[in-house]
C-alpha cells in the first residue's frame, strides 16, 4: 500500500498555508548557491530591511535565513507552517516588536526559498527537523530566543525539545498549533471545514492540488481575499507534492514532550479558526505546565494577520517576562 496515499484522512492535519508570496521583487536567497550569502531584501511595509542568509541545516539541506529588528535585544525566532515562508510574519517584522527585539525566521525544509529534496525520508525524520532549528539558533548565537510556532510549527518546536531538551530556549509560543498528527484523537483537533478539503492539497493530482489549496485558503484568515488569497496560492504550489504528503506521514503525539517542558509557555488561539478547533490549544496549555492560555473572539487561525496588533502586544509582554525571570 501507498502510505502517502491522500485518502487515508488521519493525515488531514493542520495546514498552514501563507498569507503572502514566496517572493517579492526576486530578492530571496538563492539556494542553488554553494556558500553562504548576506542580501539586502526590500520590504514593501514601512520598516528597516531584513538581511537574509543561507546556512546549512540538518543532513546538510540548505535553509533561507532571514533577519531584523533590534539586534541587541531579547530574539524571537518565527516558525511558519505548512507551505508557507518567511514573508507570513510581514505584520511583525515591520510592527512595533522590531524596536524592541531581536526577530529572526528561515523557511523551512521544502519552502520557500529553502532547499527542496525529494526524498520523503527528508521530511519524515524529526530529528531532522530539530537539527534545522538547532542550525539557526546556533548560527545566529542566540541566546535563550523564545520560539513562536504556528501551525505545524507547533510539530517542530516538539521535534526540537524531544531531541535537544529545552535548556537553550527562553520560552515557547503555540500559536494555532496541533501537536498530534495521524490519530482520530488529532483528527478530532481539526475542523470539519478541514477535513473536507485538506484530501486534495495533498493531492499529487494537479488539478486537485491547485483547486484543494484555492479552497483551504480561504479557511485561514478573515476575511481572506484579493493579493493575500493570490500569495497564500502561489506559495503553496511552491512546494512539491512528494513534501507534502511526507510531512502529513508521521504519526505523532507530543504529549510527553509537552509534560515536561520547563520553560514559560503560551499558546494562542483564535475562537474562528476554521481549521484547527480550540480544544486543540485547550489541551496544549492543560498539557504543558503552567502554560497560559489565549483566545482571541472573532480571530481566525492566522492569528498573527488578523490580530496583528494585539498579537504583538501579547507577544511582547510574554518575552519581557521571559527574560525578567531569567535574571
Amino acid at each position: 500500500m501507498n502510505r502517502y496515499r491522500t485518502s487515508n484522512r488521519y493525515w488531514c492535519f493542520p495546514i498552514v498555508l501563507i498569507l503572502s508570496s514566496a517572493c517579492r521583487n526576486g530578492d530571496l536567497v538563492d539556494t542553488a548557491a554553494a556558500d553562504p550569502t548576506s542580501t539586502s531584501i526590500q520590504a514593501d511595509l514601512q520598516g528597516p530591511a531584513l538581511t537574509s542568509e543561507t546556512i546549512v541545516g540538518g543532513g546538510g539541506v540548505r535553509l533561507g535565513t532571514y533577519e531584523a529588528g533590534n539586534p541587541a535585544g531579547p530574539s524571537i525566532v518565527f516558525i511558519h507552517g505548512f507551505t508557507a515562508n518567511y514573508l507570513t510574519w510581514d505584520h511583525q517584522f515591520y510592527g512595533s516588536l522590531a524596536s524592541e527585539f531581536r526577530l529572526v525566521a528561515y523557511d523551512l525544509r521544502g519552502h520557500g526559498a529553502s532547499e527542496k529534496p525529494l526524498d520523503a525520508a527528508k521530511y519524515t525524520d524529526g530529528t531532522l527537523w530539530a537539527d534545522d532549528l538547532d542550525a539557526l539558533i546556533r548560527a545566529k548565537h542566540l541566546v535563550r530566543p523564545v520560539l513562536v510556532g504556528w501551525s505545524y510549527g507547533g510539530y517542530i518546536i516538539s521535534d526540537y525539545i524531544r531531541k535537544y531538551g529545552d535548556g537553550a530556549i527562553g520560552g515557547v509560543v503555540f500559536l494555532g498549533a496541533v501537536t498530534k498528527q495521524g490519530t482520530p484523537e488529532a483528527t478530532g483537533y481539526l475542523t470539519d471545514d478541514m477535513l473536507a478539503v485538506v484530501g486534495d492539497a495533498l493531492s499529487g493530482d494537479v488539478q486537485k492540488s491547485i483547486d484543494g489549496t484555492r479552497a483551504l485558503t480561504r479557511l485561514f484568515a478573515n476575511p481572506f481575499i484579493g493579493l493575500e488569497w493570490e500569495r497564500a496560492l502561489g506559495s503553496a504550489m511552491m512546494v512539491p507534492p512528494v513534501v507534502r504528503l511526507a510531512m502529513f506521514s508521521r504519526t505523532l503525539d507530543n504529549d510527553d514532550v509537552l509534560s515536561h517542558i520547563d520553560v514559560p509557555t503560551l499558546v494562542v488561539q483564535g475562537a474562528a479558526d476554521r481549521v484547527v478547533r480550540v480544544s486543540a490549544a485547550k489541551h496544549i496549555a492543560a498539557t504543558v505546565p503552567r502554560a497560559k492560555l489565549l483566545v482571541y473572539d472573532g480571530v481566525g487561525h492566522a492569528v498573527h494577520q488578523d490580530a496583528a496588533q494585539r498579537f504583538g502586544r501579547d507577544l511582547a509582554e510574554f518575552v519581557r517576562a521571559t527574560r525578567a525571570g531569567q535574571q
